[in-house]
């Protein structure tokens, strides 16, 4: 098994390894040498020295840098200058010495103020070095250079001035550098192309400071940016593309900063400036001049118009962010600004005018120096490629546009307020540049420059001075379609924004890009969101690879800057024949360059003198036959194309071709020494380049390294010193590797000259596709615009996922060729992240076969007919030629390579599946196995799909039924199966009728003649019919509102149509399509249970309704949705066709909408319901038939309105029948009695806000007969009353002083009384209370009250009336109600309700025990908690009703007897219904006394009220107790008065009062003159924990609880009793009662009166006697002492 990966390292010098050089034993990164002097840098920070003299290995040395860790390093000027990790640079001489810093530091500022701040460290990551300049690459991306010559690119001409401290290159300010090469006199760079940058005319503008002008060390800089945070020691500002600075706010994004605007002056493809140029016909231009740039105003303007707005700043994240909303453009990866019509509009007016009013558009730059820097940028096209190629066409939506670069800054830097001459001066040079521009193309376009003899530009020589530009020359004008795609580098919006991909060094000096990480690609399963984004990051990762530009600057007497000429250039320009090629590494020789892309070309241009740009054969000498090719250019005299191959300069990129024995070489690595090149193959073969002697000729030599089982992975050079690194790569992972760049290469070139150049023609033409076409005996249709655009972006998706497939390759390679994982399963990306490949694929295959359906391609190749008759020479080495003899087949084989590659991954694979036992693991072969298990099944997909597309476009062609092909056919419908091929028609079909049907993936179509009828397969369910002398090799298909029956010829045709119909109804059930895309197993037959929508038409029920939801063989049943046209609809659960279980139906009516919400059965609203009214009001409680029915609540209008109320009682068909409460806010009056067919009819019983209180017989809504009423003075009125309570006849007036009034009454209490009768005194002391004899007498007993509430909670037991039931059976259908409430609960909340074991049916016992009733105590708590239980259901409902009842603000004292009346029966009925569950509890009235198991428990009695108390009082507790609190609020009042005016007093006051013996309270040996000096001021310092103890009574619910806290009181005070006379004393009562009145009188009970008789209703008769019973006595008689007491006493 391969375990792991033996790496070697390999050196030697030129082309010969014989020639070995002495190299480090650890893996070398770097190298740099000299002419006998070679500098490695090794993975561990290492650094050594090689000196070779002659042909001897030479010596070793290691330079002792301490605990410096080296990562690159360069030989310049006899000097090593390396770089550490820390980014700091460093030098030393080759032949030793010190070791010295070489810092990088950033320019001095001066803001205008005249503070000065010295510059900040830049930090380095790589240096490479020429002859005469050094480069250092920061770690923001930036280049620095050091030296002297063009080769600096700087803006400056004067290349023979030493730069002796680092400078940055500000061209490049913004952009992300990759890589940065240097050669003898010329640098290359390989920089990111930019995304492309969307602008919003209508968004505003507003103004940010240039913060590069201010410092931290001046105050008023402070000041005026009003942020210290940009001055703080690190980064604390960013840079806008115009060099602004970009203030890190978290505030919310703001869109308008989406127009930050890119580069106005750089380079075009044809190599002329960009700066708002408008191309004439003649090739003039006319540029806005640098006055139209406001710098103050954050805006550009071209003759007057606003073109770009650099506005509200972002933080680091928000740029990210905005980078993400670029997408990129058609043809190109980076998009400009349009300058609006006036842009076009030359003349000398145009370009004289100045910038716009206002304090910055005044402003004008002075220096010289910058003028000419701005002026050489701008003319630098003129030595550039003067064409693109013709395959590549223009995006018009993208010419005429508008950047901005850093030399905006440059001059921004340099605004003054110096002489208005010198500013005139440098200003009018810039306006004038164009004018110049026929002139010096001229001159650069002569033969003396064709022929490499330029001079240097030297100021001396510079043709470009501003003397020469005084003179203006009227531009002629151009059109739009005449001018060229801008090429020019916008600038990155912040160094955030340009790491956001980081690239970085690789061993061999070329670039890696970012890869997800494998950890658990396969072990751990990944959702769907994770797998989306992962896909999004491998795309755009091949996105950031592809898109790459190479800009050089330097010497060019070589060819070696590769822009098509000799001319040498002093600022960096583009290659753009390489553009978005994909380059990865670039390396330099003394005077020659090589560019390495990601499929494994290599590019060669420069000196060929040596042979490095390798022989001349018929493929590179005919650059239009290479895959990827850069066009060819129009000038004869600059073209490659026409020169001699053994010209001894290459000036523009050319193929270079390492042929092996399989054919054209891939590379996979490259480096150059001085006059030759090292390629290494993805085969891991060896290359020498050039010529190895001068008197032979340039070949291409295999070079060995190692034994023959070594492959080499990567190779870096110098001069003559060569160093290669080895390692045991299996077999199978290099044939992966070839397979992957030879496809990459294919796609790439696709989608360079095919996909690129579609789109974007496409889009400037509006090119549509148009339907299948007919066949030839057909009119052709006139295709409906609908179905042109809806073809028109099918068409659209389809090339930008050929561009994602494209994009995931390049990634996927990367990847594989940067890995240096010796686990095989990490390093091949299809099997470490096989979703996200696979999605990619499957996406595309989607849209392919979408395409071919509907005959897509077919119109696609008529709109790319003339785009590929262009490229036919560029595939020619790509695609075999019997796939491109035409254009049409061409274009077929060349969309249809992506489904062609995933067969080659699951060959791949399983070739790996097959042979990995003796190479892998078993945990590396199980990843294996699963990556091929998914490969296989998408490869299975694509076959078959494929297929299908081509069956479905062959049928949709050859249909004659036009209405049902415009009707019926879409991208994503397949044809399954038709019968004119496949035979089957309707069972007894007549003789003379027509029946054909076709299957189609979602549908059946059944034809008759010209109509046509579908059935969806999602609603379809088949079966066989058994063969019958009726029916022979039928098929019976269930619909939801039909059944057909369908017979075959054969019973073949019927297995096969039977299949056919299961697979088809399949493919609709699964809502992915394509099963294949998961390897999930799918079921072989279609579930019984799925979930559908349909259409009803037929069923009179659901007529015109439209069901969504589960269904079981053609009947709704689950979860579901009926919507109706006129409003209607329903939610919920569905049996057998109808409404069966919970759910909700909306009914519209002409006042609003009425909603029946709960349990429904048989299509009725049954059981616990809500029914929501039209007119906003609300029943909530049992229904019957959809109608109120059973105990339920119903609020009606609202609180403000006049006839608010609820009404809480039983119903019967919708109407109140039955006992029940009435609340009427409105009126403030409250009815207590029966109901009958919505009427008052029985006894009852009306209380009013007033405090009148009345009872009697009602008699259809009136109440008639003798009755009594009551009022808040304790007189009542006993005899005949009317409507109202008014009185109505006979009767007698009784007043609390005893007097009484008998005879005729007439009128009401409030507004007088027509008495006629007689007056009799009362005799004796008056009756305090006057309750009446006849009190209670027209009142509904309490047993007979919320009767329904009862029998709702015995019908979920299953307990009915007159018949004998087991307490098992009991059980059994209590966990099936409980269950029911389960379903019911997750359906109306989404979440369940917790059980927590209250379903589990309990062992039976026979005897009850202490533990075995702890265990029902338990039960029941849980019981009467859950709203789920029977229980917990009756408890919540007799709880609500009491407090309808008895409470609100119409609580009347005379309802306190009626209210304990119902907790007594509350508790019976309850302990009955408990009894039901477990019958081992005593009957009722009868007590049993449990003895605990443990002595530190104590003894129950189990009574009811034991049980039921506990969970039925604390519900009940506030109403219950706001009633005794107005029946005694009296007798409180004259008790807290009291109690008030003696708590004033102090403890020995109060003691000495209440008669407390001193011994209680005075302190030991002390005299009671004494104590009364030193306690009369204190309060409350004795038996205090007793007293807080009993104030506890008012929070205690249960008259035992009650109890017990006065038990405990006692104990405490004896306790603190104790303590002080000792524990054997022994109370008497005359001590104990004034003690325990003292602590009554401490405690400050309010309401204690109502709490005695709380306790006195509600206490057990066993519990009166005892020791609690004379506790409580004594508790009372404090009370009534205290209340009896009087004032003045204590006084």
């Amino acid at each position: 098994m391969l375990q792991c990966m033996m790496v070697a390292t390999h050196g030697w010098r030129g082309g010969d390894p014989r020639n070995m050089l002495i190299v480090p034993t650890e893996t070398v990164i770097r190298v740099a040498a000299s002419q006998d002097t070679t500098v490695f840098v090794t993975a561990g920070g290492k650094l050594y020295i090689g000196q070779y003299t002659g042909q001897g290995r030479g010596s070793l040395k290691q330079v002792d840098l301490g605990s410096r860790c080296v990562r690159d390093a360069a030989v310049y000027r006899g000097q090593v200058v390396f770089v550490t990790d820390a980014g700091e640079v460093f030098t030393r001489e080759l032949a030793g010495g010190e070791v010295r810093p070489l810092p990088v530091l950033e320019p001095k500022k001066t803001c205008t103020h005249g503070q000065e701040e010295k510059g900040r460290k830049v930090r380095v990551r790589a240096v490479a070095a020429g002859t005469d300049h050094i480069l250092f690459q920061s770690a923001q991306d930036e280049i620095w250079v050091q030296g002297c010559g063009p080769a600096l690119g700087l803006f400056t001409n004067k290349t023979e001035n030493e730069i002796t401290n680092p400078a940055r290159v500000d061209f490049f300010k913004g952009r992300r550098v990759l890589q940065v090469e240097a050669g003898a006199y010329f640098t290359v760079a390989l920089v990111e192309a930019l995304p492309p940058v969307h602008s919003d005319p209508t968004a505003e503008t507003d103004p940010i400071p240039d913060y590069d002008s201010f410092v931290r060390s001046c105050e008023q800089c402070r000041r005026e940016t009003g942020d210290r945070v940009l001055f703080e020691a690190d980064d604390g500002f960013e840079k806008c593309p115009l060099g602004l600075g970009v203030r890190k706010d978290s505030s919310a994004h703001d869109h308008r900063s989406d127009l930050l605007s890119p580069a106005p002056s750089s380079v075009n493809m044809d190599g002329r400036s960009s700066r708002n140029s408008a191309f004439h016909e003649d090739g003039e231009s006319s540029d806005c001049v640098a006055d139209d740039f406001d710098p103050t105003s954050g805006e550009a303007s071209c003759n007057g118009t606003t073109v770009n707005t650099p506005v509200e700043s972002h933080s680091g994240i928000e740029l990210k962010e905005l980078s993400r909303q670029h997408k990129p453009s058609i043809g190109s990866e980076y998009e400009v600004l349009d300058c609006g019509e006036d842009a076009l509009e030359g003349g000398e007016g145009g370009l004289a005018r100045k910038g716009s009013s206002g304090g910055g558009g005044n402003s004008l730059f002075i220096n010289a120096d910058a003028a000419r820097q701005f002026i050489s940028r701008q003319l630098s096209w003129m030595t550039t490629n003067a064409d693109t190629g013709e395959c590549i066409p223009q995006d018009v939506d993208r010419i005429n546009k508008y950047h901005i670069d850093s030399a905006t800054e440059l001059i921004k830097e340099n605004v003054a307020s110096a002489a208005n001459s010198a500013a005139s001066l440098v200003a009018t040079g810039v306006r004038t540049v164009s004018d110049k521009v026929g002139q010096l193309s001229r001159h650069f376009s002569s033969s003396e420059c064709a022929d490499g003899e330029l001079p240097d530009l030297t100021p001396d020589s510079d043709p470009f001075t501003l003397e020469s530009l005084y003179t203006k020359a009227p531009a002629p004008k151009m059109s739009k379609s005449d001018s060229y795609e801008c090429n020019s580098l916008p600038r990155r919006l912040s160094d955030e924004l340009s790491r956001k991909k980081c690239h970085s060094r690789t061993a061999s000096g070329g670039i890696s890009y970012p890869k997800i990480s494998r950890d658990g690609m396969l072990t751990v399963e990944k959702g769907p969101e994770q797998v989306a984004k992962n896909t999004t990051r491998i795309i755009d990762g091949g996105r950031h690879i592809l898109n790459t530009e190479v800009w050089a600057w330097g010497s060019a007497s070589k060819g070696q800057l590769g822009l098509g000429d000799l001319s040498h250039r002093s600022t960096p320009t583009c290659v753009t024949s390489l553009n978005h090629m994909g380059v990865t590494k670039v390396v330099c020789g003394t005077h020659h360059t090589a560019a390495l892309t990601i499929d494994g070309q290599v590019w060669v241009w420069g000196d060929n003198s040596g042979g490095q740009g390798g022989p001349a054969t018929p493929t590179n000498n005919n650059k239009n036959s290479s895959p990827s090719a850069p066009s060819p250019s129009k000038s004869p005299s600059k073209s490659p194309n026409r020169m001699n191959p053994l010209a001894s300069s290459i000036v523009s990129p050319r193929r270079l071709d390492v042929p092996e024995e399989s054919g054209v070489g891939l590379v996979r690595d490259l480096a150059s020494g001085d006059t030759y090149l090292i390629v290494i193959t993805v085969e891991g073969l060896t290359y020498y380049i050039g010529k190895l002697r001068t008197e032979e000729e340039a070949k291409v030599q295999r070079i060995p390294v190692g034994d023959a089982t070594m492959h080499c992975r990567s190779v870096l050079c110098q001069c003559d010193s060569v160093v290669c690194t080895t390692d045991d790569v299996h077999p199978q992972v290099v044939k992966f590797v070839r397979s992957e760049t030879t496809f990459l290469s294919v796609v790439k070139t696709v989608v360079q000259h095919v996909v690129r150049p579609f789109l974007a023609s496409s889009s400037s033409t509006k090119a549509t596709i148009a339907s299948p076409p007919p066949p030839p005996h057909r009119k052709t249709p006139t295709v409906p615009p609908q179905r042109q655009a809806m073809l028109s972006q099918q068409t659209k998706q389809l090339l930008n996922a050929y561009l994602d497939v494209t994009q995931a390759v390049a990634s996927s390679l990367n990847d594989l060729l940067d890995d240096q994982a010796a686990d095989v399963t990490a390093t091949i990306p299809i099997i470490r992240q096989v979703e996200e490949h696979k999605s990619i694929y499957q996406k595309y295959m989607k849209l392919v076969c979408d395409a071919v359906a509907m005959s897509g391609l077919t119109h696609i190749i008529k709109d790319a007919t003339a785009i590929l008759e262009k490229c036919q020479p560029v595939f020619a080495a790509l695609v075999p030629e019997d796939k491109r003899r035409t254009s049409s087949d061409l274009f077929s084989y060349l969309i249809l390579r992506p489904l062609q590659h995933i067969h080659e991954y699951e060959s791949f694979l399983q070739t790996m599946k097959t042979d990995g036992e003796n190479y892998y693991s078993p945990f590396t072969l199980d990843k294996i196995r699963v990556a091929h298990a998914h490969w296989r099944q998408l490869s299975v997909a694509a076959q078959k799909h494929q297929l299908e597309a081509e069956e479905t476009k062959n049928f949709w062609e050859t249909c004659s039924n036009l209405k049902m092909v415009e009707a019926l056919s879409s991208p994503s419908r397949r044809m399954l199966r038709e019968s004119k091929s496949h035979p089957i028609n309707v069972h007894n079909a007549g003789r003379f009728s027509s029946h054909s049907f076709v299957l189609l993936t979602d549908i059946l179509v059944h034809i008759q003649y010209s109509t046509f009828s579908t059935y969806n397969l999602n609603t379809m369910w088949v079966e066989s019919v058994s063969n019958l002398p009726s029916v022979q090799n039928g098929v019976y298909i269930t619909l939801p509102e039909d059944m057909l029956t369908l017979t075959c010829p054969s019973s073949g045709d019927k297995n096969q149509w039977m299949y056919a119909l299961q697979e088809g109804i399949k493919r609709a059930v699964d809502k992915s399509e394509d099963s294949a895309g998961t390897i999930t197993a799918i079921p072989r037959s279609p579930p019984l249970v799925r979930k559908a929508s349909y259409t009803f038409s037929k069923n009179p029920l659901y007529k015109d309704a439209i069901y969504s939801g589960q269904w079981v063989c053609g009947k709704l049943h689950g979860q579901g949705t009926m919507a109706w046209g006129d409003g209607r609809r329903y939610e919920g659960q569905f049996r057998q066709n109808v409404y069966h279980g919970s759910g909700r139906l909306d009914v519209p009516t002409a006042g609003g909408v009425t909603v029946y919400e709960g349990t429904w059965k048989n299509g009725k609203l049954e059981g616990k319901g809500i029914i929501r009214y039209a007119n906003k009001d609300v029943y909530i409680g049992n229904v019957h038939e959809s109608q109120p029915h059973g105990h339920g609540e119903l609020k009606k209008g609202r609180f403000s309105s006049q006839a608010a109320s609820i009404y809480t009682g039983e119903w019967s068909s919708g109407a109140k029948h039955g006992y029940g409460v009435l609340d009427e806010i409105a009126k403030g009056e409250k009815y207590l009695g029966m109901w009958q067919n919505n009427v008052r009819h029985g006894p009852g019983m009306v209380v009013t806000m007033n405090g009148v209180y009345y009872e009697g017989n009602f008699h259809q809504n009136k109440l008639t007969g003798c009755g009594l009423m009551m009022f808040e003075d304790k007189t009542y009125f006993e005899g005949e009353l009317g409507m109202g309570g008014t009185f109505a006849g006979k009767g007698s007036l009784h007043y609390p002083s005893g007097d009484t009034i008998e005879g005729t009454f007439t009128g009401n209490w409030e507004d007088g009384i027509k008495i006629n009768g007689v007056l009799q005194k009362g005799i004796g002391s008056p009756d305090e209370d006057n309750v009446p004899k006849s009190f209670e007498k027209f009142s509904v007993n309490a047993d007979q009250k919320w009767t329904a509430v009862l029998r709702q909670c015995q019908e979920q037991l299953g307990i009915s009336l007159g018949t004998d039931i087991t307490t098992s059976k009991v059980w059994e259908t209590l966990a099936t109600r409980l269950e029911l409430e389960k379903q019911a609960s997750q359906w109306r909340s989404g979440s369940p309700d917790l059980l927590d074991g209250i379903d589990r049916i309990p062992d039976t016992r026979t005897e009850l025990t202490y533990h075995f009733f702890m265990e029902i105590n338990t039960y029941l708590g849980k019981a009467f908690g859950n709203r789920l239980h029977p229980l917990g259901q009756l408890l919540q409902s007799l709880v609500d009703a009491f407090r309808a009842t008895y409470g609100g603000v119409v609580a009347h004292s005379r309802l306190l007897p009626y209210a304990v009346q119902e907790v007594r029966s509350f508790t019976s009925r309850l302990y009955k219904m408990v009894r039901v569950l477990f019958p081992v509890l005593p009957v009722e009235g009868e007590n049993v006394l449990l003895e605990p198991d443990t002595e530190d428990q104590e003894e129950i009695v189990v009574t009811p009220a034991f049980v039921i108390h506990p969970w039925l009082l604390p519900h009940v507790y506030s109403p219950l107790s706001t009633l005794y609190v107005l029946h005694h609020q009296h007798k409180d009042e004259e008790y807290w008065r009291r109690l008030l005016k003696w708590n004033k007093q102090p403890d020995t006051a109060l003691m000495t009062f209440l008669g407390v013996d001193v011994k209680f309270w005075l302190p030991e040996g002390a005299s009671l003159v004494e104590s009364s000096r030193t306690l009369g001021i204190l309060k409350d310092q004795h038996f205090t924990e007793a007293i807080e103890t009993l104030q506890m009574l008012s929070t205690s619910f249960s008259p035992r609880d009650k109890l017990n806290l006065i038990h405990c009181t006692f104990q405490l005070v004896s306790k603190a009793v104790m303590a002080k006379l000792g524990s054997n004393y022994l109370w008497s009562m005359d001590d104990l009662f004034p003690v325990f009145q003292y602590v009554v009188v401490r405690s400050r009970i309010q309401h204690l009166g109502a709490e005695i008789q709380l306790v006195d209703d509600l206490l057990e008769p066993h519990m009166q006697h005892g020791e609690l019973g004379i506790m409580f006595t004594t508790l009372r008689a404090c009370y009534y002492q205290i209340q009896n007491e009087k004032l003045t006493h204590l006084l």
